[in-house]
């Protein structure tokens, strides 16, 4: 061991006196050992981890205006979904509110805003009022019918029991509500299963029949 240790420095004391006699610098012959030793351990240098982190650094200030255009257009699509369900609230509101309450001597609402039939509540559109008592349910289109009447809701949560982006002239309206799973038609009054279009036809029919006998609509009945 002692000879391959004195073998070993004679070989560099006779590198180092080449190199010298070559008019290289110490330095240079240091840096050169050194990249030999980082080469052969496969660890970078302390100039290779600069370029790095400029790297990095150029990429970060590239990604950055990016995220915050990304987390503007999410903050934003919340928005929008508040928006869309505070608007839904407001128009389900809308739909179940009565119309204008008569003075406490009447004992009769002429025309409820909001009525409950067959144990669903049903909101009359305006235009309702221009058909019952001229117009028979057989001479009106499912169509109209449709926008006659709106709904139906829930009695209990006050939610649609047939979904929005349903066919209207195939849907079909559940024994229970979708929501809260709440019976609507417990007196077992109305055949099942039954379609949308025929509910709101056996709606229109009764309050046909009971504005042509008294010409006023009770909002329960």
């Amino acid at each position: 061991m002692t000879i391959v240790a004195v073998g070993a420095v004679l070989v560099l004391a006779y590198a180092l006196w080449i190199w010298w006699k070559a008019g290289r610098s110490l330095h240079s012959f240091s840096e050169r050992v050194c990249d030999r030793i980082r080469s052969a351990l496969g660890v970078v240098s302390r100039d290779e981890v600069s370029v790095m982190h400029e790297q990095l650094h150029r990429i970060e200030q590239q990604w950055e205006p990016r995220l915050a255009r990304v987390e503007a257009t999410a903050t934003f699509s919340s928005q929008l979904q508040h928006v869309s369900k505070e608007i839904e609230r407001r128009l389900t509101n809308l739909e179940m509110s009565d119309g204008p309450k008569q003075p406490s001597g009447i004992g009769r609402i002429l025309r409820p805003r909001s009525i409950v039939r067959f144990g669903l509540r049903v909101t009359l559109s305006d235009a309702l009022w221009a058909h019952l008592g001229i117009s028979r349910v057989e001479d009106i289109e499912d169509h109209l019918i449709d926008s006659l009447l709106q709904g139906p809701f829930c009695p209990m949560c006050l939610k649609r029991v047939v979904g929005r982006d349903r066919d209207k002239p195939s849907a079909v309206v559940p024994a229970q509500c979708r929501h809260c799973g709440v019976s609507w038609d417990s007196r077992g009054t109305l055949d099942s299963p039954l379609s949308l279009v025929a509910l709101k036809r056996q709606v229109y029919d009764n309050l046909d029949q009971e504005y042509r006998e008294s010409e006023t609509i009770q909002p329960y009945g």
